[in-house]
């Protein structure tokens, strides 16, 4: 959890001075995306867009994942042990534990971007994470090399879902 605050935190800072075109409402960008005026993409990790959903027409392309690396046999079998003992499953934050997470930077992104651009034939790229703070940070990035990119407001969570555009997930 301290590394996701920590990422929000990078992300709101990176976006202090923003670069890029400007942030979207859902309803423009699904109407940018329907006349070819941009594609849109949706930087979360792969495990993100897969289990809680994307809007029509996402194109997933990760600016970070996550590498989880396993703790010993030893710790996980002693957690397996002591959640038999006591009855009860632990939690999400206790079973983090186990684990040592790295984020690590997609080195393809700006590259995979541009192909997704070509391949669609559009000179405009729309942004989207979860709330905002990633997709502002990967905008601003894609700027810097010359990208006509802008953010999806508050997006995917707060911004699509909630201005009832069309996604499926869970």
């Amino acid at each position: 959890m301290k590394k996701i605050l920590l990422l929000l935190l990078a992300c709101t800072l990176l976006s202090a001075d923003d670069i890029y075109e400007g942030d979207v409402t859902a309803t423009e960008a699904h109407e940018m995306q329907k006349k070819g005026s941009a594609i849109i993409v949706d930087v979360r990790t792969t495990i993100e867009f897969i289990y809680t959903g994307h809007g029509e027409g996402f194109i997933n392309i990760p600016a970070y994942e996550w590498i989880y690396i396993p703790k010993s046999v030893e710790e996980r079998v002693k957690s397996a042990e002591f959640e038999l003992k006591t009855d009860k499953p632990k939690g999400h934050v206790d079973v983090q534990k186990l684990y040592d997470a790295k984020e690590v930077f997609n080195k393809n992104f700006v590259g995979d971007v541009m192909k997704a651009m070509k391949l669609r034939n559009t000179d405009s790229v729309i942004l989207v994470c979860r709330s905002g703070p990633r997709s502002k940070a990967a905008a601003n990035l894609l700027a810097k090399e010359g990208i006509k990119a802008y953010n999806l407001d508050n997006g995917f969570m707060f911004g699509w879902k909630e201005a009832k555009m069309p996604w499926d997930g869970y």
